[in-house]
């Protein structure tokens, strides 16, 4: 086993390099931020704090810093990510509301900025008629889904919407009232990207294509990966 991980390192280092992301989102690279998270290592868990008191005084930066910054922990793992969301609105379907609450706390514990976790929390809260943790979970959830939103325009490689998970995809669309109809993978200079196409809630005739970057998503499926195989 020692001789293997070494081995799937390399194999996986030359399949998919890390590669450079030349996309600003507002005004810093993804490099730089992760950069930034490295030189001050109580940046994150001081606006973690900020958040989770109902903090609306965050600016986009510092929301975008919590975003992207829990994509590029050491502990990001979509895998675990899709299964633990899975089983909590599994939970929630089944009116086990309290299991499902306990869930979804524990991992947002650890994973603060997952939308689509902080999406199921705050129905969650809805479902138990907690009005308080309800507006608490939406007002956090709308918030932070800005950051992926106001990354680009989704017109183009170069404007892509940059998101820390495939399936804030699905919310991104949502914001804008559009719903998937299929989507490829491609990779252009480098970088991952989901192209999806896509048509509008109230009318399926109108149709359109939006560029995802999803390189922070590969990225985690990579470590999660080498770690399962550990």
């Amino acid at each position: 086993m020692k001789l293997i991980i070494p081995l799937l390192t390399s194999i996986l280092s030359a399949l998919f390099p890390i590669q450079v992301h030349t996309q600003p989102i507002f005004g810093e690279t993804v490099e730089a931020l992760e950069q930034r998270l490295k030189a001050d290592t109580s940046l994150f868990s001081k606006l973690v704090a900020r958040f989770n008191e109902g903090d609306t005084t965050l600016t986009m930066r510092e929301l975008s810093t919590l975003y992207y910054g829990n994509a590029l922990g050491a502990d990001y793992n979509p895998i675990r990510e899709d299964r633990v969301l899975d089983a909590a609105s599994s939970l929630n379907r089944r009116q086990r509301y309290e299991e499902a609450r306990n869930l979804l706390n524990n991992f947002l514990s650890k994973n603060p900025a997952c939308l689509a976790a902080l999406l199921e929390s705050g129905y969650n809260s809805w479902l138990m008629d907690d009005s308080l943790q309800t507006v608490l979970g939406y007002q956090k959830y709308f918030s932070l889904l800005e950051v992926p939103f106001q990354s680009g325009t989704g017109e183009s490689f170069e404007k892509a919407f940059v998101v820390s998970s495939t399936r804030d995809i699905e919310l991104v669309l949502d914001k804008m009232d559009f719903v998937s109809t299929g989507n490829s993978l491609v990779v252009q200079k480098g970088q991952n990207y989901q192209i999806v196409t896509a048509v509008k809630d109230d009318n399926r005739k109108e149709g359109q294509t939006f560029y995802f970057n999803v390189e922070l998503s590969k990225r985690g499926m990579e470590n999660s990966i080498l770690k399962n195989n550990k």
